[in-house]
């Protein structure tokens, strides 16, 4: 019997009420905002271990963000420095390829329901730290808050009013790919952390020979 701490465990119960929550979003292309309070419960994220500060692998790229762009570094004590001379957003980049945690295999079971690439990155930042300001990207991104809280202001029409949301510990939001959002982490409680599984409109080859040896 598999483990409940095990990572298979661990992605199997994470990605399973993720599922009817972005598959019509992503599979038929609605491209509609979409914001779910207590997907999951604070308690349950608390206890998943996650590849980022203390606990970042070999080789993981910390990128310092902000509206001038990207710093990377793979030093934790790079990227804590960097932090404390201009505080900014802390990115940790593609942690389904540079982790081998749980996060490696939701990433990769959520690509093959999405049937595209899907690409793993995990935010962090502390009320007042820079961010990248007002933009837009070109994928679709599942965005799950996993501690604190994070201010996002989104504009569902280009020309229209921002939509305020607040994302707290357990809240799921589908952004679609091209609009335009800013984001900040509010006073209280002061800090955030969440991932975004950024759907890409690369699709996974679903022909046999694309997986066969003479593919190679």
């Amino acid at each position: 019997m598999t483990s409940p701490e095990s990572p298979v465990a661990t992605a199997t119960a994470f990605l399973a009420p993720l599922a009817a929550m972005v598959l019509p979003e992503i599979r038929l292309a609605l491209g509609q905002l979409r914001h779910e309070k207590g997907v999951f419960t604070a308690e349950w994220l608390a206890v998943r271990p996650l590849p980022t500060a203390e606990a970042t692998q070999r080789g993981q790229t910390i990128a310092l963000a902000d509206g001038a762009g990207f710093t990377r570094t793979t030093s934790g004590e790079g990227a804590a420095r960097g932090h404390r001379e201009r505080p900014r957003t802390r990115v940790y980049e593609s942690l389904h390829v540079r982790s081998d945690s749980w996060l490696s295999l939701a990433t990769l079971q959520l690509a093959g329901l999405v049937r595209r690439d899907v690409v793993c990155t995990a935010y962090e930042s502390h009320a007042g730290d820079l961010n990248l300001g007002v933009h837009d990207d070109v994928w679709t991104g599942v965005v799950v808050q996993i501690s604190g809280a994070k201010c996002w202001r989104v504009w569902p029409r280009a020309h229209g009013s921002p939509e305020e949301i607040r994302m707290e510990a357990g809240d799921v939001m589908v952004l679609p790919h091209g609009m335009k959002h800013e984001v900040s982490t509010p006073e209280t409680p002061g800090h955030s952390l969440h991932l975004v599984f950024a759907a890409t409109n690369r699709p996974i080859d679903p022909r046999p020979e694309a997986f066969s040896p003479s593919a190679s």
